[in-house]
């Protein structure tokens, strides 16, 4: 048994590799540190200050009416002398090794159903959260993924499950490849033009999406629905864990759900239609929680 922890969101370091980390760790009122609860990671997008990212994801929202344990890690500081992740399919990732080192030190002080840990993200976090599916020998259960989904080979997580959300006309993270995807941020912020050789070169939301499908052992195609004129569900059937993905027409680079003024000029349109961070808690904690 883990002792009781004040509710409280506290900024702390861990050493890893030789580095000081930092991550926000955000504990519940009513946390007593005899029943397990979820455990939810946050991944900031490029360039983006882990300490905006409990507003920015709707995550300080979604705990008036939910329970569990989050944290917000930072990645390092890159070009610019802003955070990235390095969410590169390389043998060695020294961010898979924080995020591992960060969950062991978590479930060591706290009291986590380590059934129920969760990551999501946005672009560069997604990216994030989809190695960390593969790499993580099953211990994350499922993520969700905005403007952002990989499918990182070779994977040799049990299936898990999967929601994604991204628009056809993102302008930094295109829907059918390219950009600033998980080698290219790596490759810009850490090897400099020497990424290791054979580093497989991620694909778009489709190919993506498609071989999350087969490993989570559904059926091929989905079901498709329209939920709004802009916006599509595609959920697939006879999964071993949920495979969902929203596809939002014209979409740009956005969380669906959390649109702010001024902002589409730079990131393209962002839809209300649905939101993002219910559908992933209601994916991952249950509907009823």
């Amino acid at each position: 048994m883990t002792p009781p922890a004040p509710a409280s969101t506290t900024d702390s370091t861990i050493s890893v590799g030789g580095r000081q980390r930092n991550y926000l760790l955000t504990v519940p009122a009513g946390y007593d540190g005899t029943e397990p609860l979820p455990l939810i990671f946050a991944l900031h997008s490029l360039t983006v200050d882990y300490h905006v990212i409990p507003t920015s994801s709707g995550l300080t929202t979604a705990a008036k009416n939910r329970t569990f344990i989050s944290v917000y890690p930072s990645g390092l500081l890159g070009e610019g002398n802003k955070p990235y992740w390095n969410a590169a399919p390389v043998k060695d990732n020294y961010d898979v090794t924080f995020i591992t080192a960060l969950l062991d030190h978590l479930e060591s002080m706290l009291c986590i159903d380590t059934s129920k840990v969760f990551s999501l993200g946005m672009s560069n976090g997604a990216q994030l959260s989809s190695l960390l599916a593969c790499r993580l020998d099953g211990r994350i259960a499922a993520i969700g993924a905005i403007s952002g989904v990989e499918y990182d080979e070779p994977c040799t997580a049990p299936p898990t499950a999967v929601i994604a959300f991204h628009g056809t006309k993102d302008p930094f993270v295109p829907y059918d490849g390219g950009g600033l995807n998980s080698v290219t941020i790596a490759d810009l912020n850490y090897y400099d033009g020497r990424i290791p050789a054979g580093t497989p070169t991620p694909p778009g939301v489709e190919a993506s999406m498609a071989r999350w499908a087969s490993h989570n052992r559904c059926k091929a195609k989905p079901v498709t629905k329209k939920i709004s004129a802009t916006v599509e569900e595609r959920i697939w059937q006879g999964c071993a864990a949920p495979t969902e993905l929203y596809v939002i027409a014209g979409g740009g680079h956005t969380w669906p759900g959390i649109c702010y003024p001024g902002m589409e000029e730079t990131f393209g349109m962002c839809t209300n239609d649905i939101e993002a961070t219910p559908l992933m808690m209601d994916l991952m904690l249950g509907a009823n929680q």
